[in-house]
C-alpha cells in the first residue's frame, strides 16, 4: 500500500463533530468532544487549550470556528466547508442543513478574523495557529489510525490489531447515514457473526447498584459558549440578519425579508430591484426576460453565499462580478447585442463566495 504523507494522514484522518443532538456531552458544536475521541484525551482538556489560546494568545475563537467548518458531523463525511463549495443539488436533506451551518460559521469566521488581527497582536495570533498545529501533529504521532468505530467510512482504514476501538453505541448517526460501528469484529455475545448490524452494541454487563453521581462541571464553559453566541448574536442584529429590496428610485417603499436564502424569477425589466443580500445560496432567474424599454442598471450585493444568475436570452445583458474572497464564472462585454430592446447591466457583488452568471440553456 503506496504510503501517505503524514499531513494528509492526519487531514484524512482528522476528528468528526460529536454534538449533543448525537448523544455527546458537547458544551458548543462538538468540536472539542470530536477531538478528544480522535486522539483519546479527555476533552475538557482540549476545551482548556482552546480556552488558553483565546485569553492568551489571541484567536482561540477563530480557531474553534476553524475546525468546526472542517469537520464533518459524527457520521458523516461531508464537513459544513465541503457542503458550502459544493453544488445543492449533490447533497442530501442532512448535507443543506450543514451548508448552512456553513454560511454561519463564515460569517463567524469573518467577524472574529479582523478584529483579532486588528486588535491584537499579529505575532501572538500567529502563536496561537502554530501551537495548535504543533498540538495536532503530536497528538497524531501518538495515536495515528483513528479508533474503529468512529469516523464514517475513514480512507485506506487499519484493521490491525492494534487499532483502537471505541464504544459509539450512545452515538447516533444523522437520520439515512449508517452507523460507523457496523462492520466491525464479532463482539462476544455474537461468535458466529450471526448479526452484523448489531455489532456496534456493547456487550450486555451484570446491572450495578446506582452510584453517587458526579458533579458535573460543564457549567465552568457557559460563560465561553455565551461569548460565542453574544457576538455573533450581536453582529446579527448589527447587520438586520436579513436583505433589503429597493424597489426603484420612483418607489420609497421598502421590504426587509428575513430570509438567507432566495430564487427569484422576473419577466419585467421594471420589476428587477436593487438586492442587498446578507447570507446564503441566491438566485435570479431572468431567462424569460422581455426585452427593455429603457437601459437599466441593477446591483445585487451579497456579503457571503453563493450567488447565481440566469441572463436573460431576449434582451442585450452586460454583466460585471467582483467577490472578494472566492471565485466568479462570469461572460465578458455585452451579451444578446443582436437582440432587440434596450441594455440590461448587472453589477453582481459577493464580499466571500462564488458568482457564476450563465446563459440559459
Amino acid at each position: 500500500m503506496e504510503t501517505r504523507s503524514t499531513l494528509t494522514q492526519m487531514w484524512d484522518t482528522r476528528p468528526p463533530r460529536i454534538p449533543e443532538d448525537q448523544g455527546g456531552k458537547a458544551v458548543v458544536g462538538g468540536v472539542c468532544e470530536g477531538i478528544g475521541a480522535r486522539y483519546q484525551i479527555d476533552p475538557v482538556f482540549v476545551r482548556v487549550v482552546f480556552a488558553v489560546l483565546s485569553l492568551a494568545f489571541g484567536g482561540g475563537i477563530f480557531l474553534y470556528l476553524l475546525c468546526w467548518i472542517n469537520m464533518p458531523r459524527f457520521g458523516m463525511t461531508r464537513s459544513p466547508w465541503s457542503a458550502v463549495v459544493t453544488s445543492g443539488e449533490e447533497l442530501t436533506t442532512q448535507e443543506k442543513k450543514e451548508r448552512d451551518t456553513g454560511w454561519w460559521l463564515l460569517l463567524g469566521m469573518l467577524i472574529f478574523f479582523p478584529s483579532i488581527s486588528v486588535a491584537g497582536d499579529a505575532r501572538a495570533v500567529l502563536v496561537t495557529f502554530i501551537l495548535f498545529a504543533a498540538g495536532w501533529y503530536f497528538a497524531h504521532q501518538r495515536q495515528p489510525e483513528p479508533p474503529m468505530g468512529l469516523l464514517a467510512g475513514p480512507p485506506e482504514p487499519s484493521l490491525h490489531d492494534a487499532t483502537p476501538t471505541l464504544d459509539t453505541s450512545h452515538l447516533t448517526p444523522p437520520e439515512g447515514y449508517p452507523h460507523p460501528g457496523k462492520g466491525l469484529k464479532p463482539p462476544a455475545w455474537d461468535p458466529l457473526g450471526a448479526a452484523p448490524d448489531l455489532w456496534h452494541l456493547p456487550d450486555p454487563v451484570e446491572p450495578t447498584h446506582a452510584q453517587k453521581p458526579t458533579r458535573n462541571r460543564g457549567w465552568i464553559w457557559v460563560p465561553v459558549a455565551g461569548l460565542v453566541v453574544g457576538i455573533l448574536a450581536a453582529a446579527t442584529m448589527k447587520t438586520g440578519g436579513h436583505f433589503e429590496v429597493r424597489l426603484g428610485p420612483e418607489s420609497e417603499q421598502q421590504n426587509d425579508v428575513e430570509v438567507t436564502d432566495f430564487d427569484l424569477t422576473f419577466e419585467d425589466a421594471e420589476s428587477i430591484p436593487d438586492i442587498d443580500g446578507f447570507v446564503g445560496s441566491q438566485r435570479i432567474d431572468l431567462s424569460r426576460l422581455e426585452p427593455l424599454k429603457e437601459p437599466k442598471t441593477v446591483n445585487v450585493s451579497i456579503l457571503v453565499g453563493q450567488l447565481d444568475v440566469v441572463l436573460p436570452s431576449n434582451a442585450p445583458v452586460e454583466v460585471h462580478c467582483t467577490t472578494s474572497i472566492g471565485d466568479t464564472d462570469c461572460p465578458l462585454g455585452k451579451q444578446n447585442e443582436d437582440k432587440d430592446g434596450e441594455l440590461l447591466t448587472l453589477n453582481l457583488t459577493q464580499r466571500v463566495g462564488a458568482i457564476t452568471a450563465t446563459l440559459p440553456e
